[in-house]
C-alpha cells in the first residue's frame, strides 16, 4: 500500500468522518448511521474501503474499530488539520526547537486560540498569574518586573509552587541588578532550587493550573503580538510537558549568582 493511496481515501469527507468517529471507540453499523447522519449504504461503502486499507477492522461482536496503523495515521492527519487551521501563524513562527514528540502532539490541541496585541497579551500573562492557585511555571527571555508584585502576593497568601527558566545572557548582562532589587522575593521562592538558566530561549511560556500561553519566535525574536492560549486541560498538560523537557536542560542558577546573593 502506498502513502498516496491512504491520502486518497480521505479525500471523501464522509469516509473521513466515519474514520474519526471510530477513533473515539468501537461502534456498530447502525450507531455510525445515527451519529453521523449518513445513509446505511454509504456507511457500508466507507467501511469496506477502510477495511481494505487495514485502517479499520470488524470485531467478533460486530463492531468496527480503528486499527493500530489507523491510529498512527489519524494522529498525523490531526496534526495536518491544526497546521492548516493556523497556517499563517505556524508559517510565521518557529517551532523547530520543540521536542519532536510534542510537535507530533499538536494535533490534539483542538481548542487553542490565537490572541493578538502585545499589550493585551502582556495583560493576559499578568491575569493568568492572578488566577493561578496551585502552580506557576514560566520560561522567559526577560525579567517580568511588572508581575512580581502579583506573584509575591500569591506566595504570601497561599502555598503555590513557582518554577522558572530564564535566559542566561539576560541574567549575566543585567540580571544581577534585578536579582538584588528583588532579593526578598527570590528568597521566598527558593531561587537556587526553583529557577534555572538556559543558554538561549526561543519562546516564552506561562502555564498554571488554570491555563497556558505560548509566545513563539518570529524572525529570530520572540513575538509578543501573537500567542497561543487555552484553558483546556489538554493544552495545559502539553505545556507542562514542554516546560519539563526544557527544565531538564536548564542549569542551576546558584553558580552564577552565589557571589551576589547570600
Amino acid at each position: 500500500m502506498r502513502i498516496n493511496d491512504l491520502f486518497f481515501e480521505f479525500s471523501n469527507e464522509g469516509r473521513f468522518a466515519v474514520f474519526k468517529s471510530l477513533y473515539m471507540g468501537k461502534k456498530k453499523h447502525n450507531q455510525l448511521e445515527k451519529d453521523l447522519n449518513i445513509r446505511g449504504s454509504e456507511i457500508s461503502r466507507h467501511l469496506k474501503r477502510l477495511i481494505e486499507k487495514n485502517l479499520v477492522k470488524k470485531t467478533m461482536d460486530n463492531r468496527y474499530t480503528i486499527t493500530n496503523i489507523g491510529k498512527i495515521f489519524l494522529d498525523i492527519l490531526e496534526l495536518f488539520e491544526i497546521s492548516l487551521k493556523y497556517e499563517t501563524f505556524f508559517n510565521n513562527h518557529d517551532i523547530n526547537n520543540f521536542p519532536l514528540n510534542l510537535i507530533l502532539q499538536l494535533g490534539k490541541l483542538k481548542t487553542i486560540k490565537i490572541k493578538f496585541g502585545t499589550m493585551h497579551n502582556i495583560e493576559l500573562w499578568s491575569e493568568m498569574i492572578k488566577e493561578s492557585e496551585n502552580f506557576i511555571y514560566a520560561i522567559s527571555d526577560q525579567f517580568q518586573d511588572s508581575i512580581l508584585p502579583a506573584v509575591e502576593r500569591k506566595i504570601n497568601n497561599m502555598s503555590i509552587k513557582i518554577k522558572a527558566l530564564v535566559d542566561k545572557n539576560v541574567l549575566e548582562s543585567k540580571g544581577y541588578e534585578k536579582l538584588e532589587d528583588h532579593h526578598a522575593f527570590y528568597q521566598k521562592i527558593n531561587i537556587s532550587q526553583n529557577i534555572r538558566m538556559l543558554k538561549k530561549i526561543f519562546f516564552c511560556l506561562l502555564v498554571s493550573d488554570k491555563s497556558a500561553v505560548l509566545f513563539l519566535s518570529r524572525e529570530g525574536k520572540i513575538d509578543y503580538s501573537e500567542c497561543l492560549y487555552d484553558d483546556n486541560e489538554v493544552f495545559i498538560k502539553w505545556s507542562i510537558d514542554l516546560f519539563d523537557w526544557y527544565w531538564k536542560e536548564g542549569v542551576n542558577i546558584e553558580s552564577v549568582i552565589k557571589k551576589r546573593i547570600s
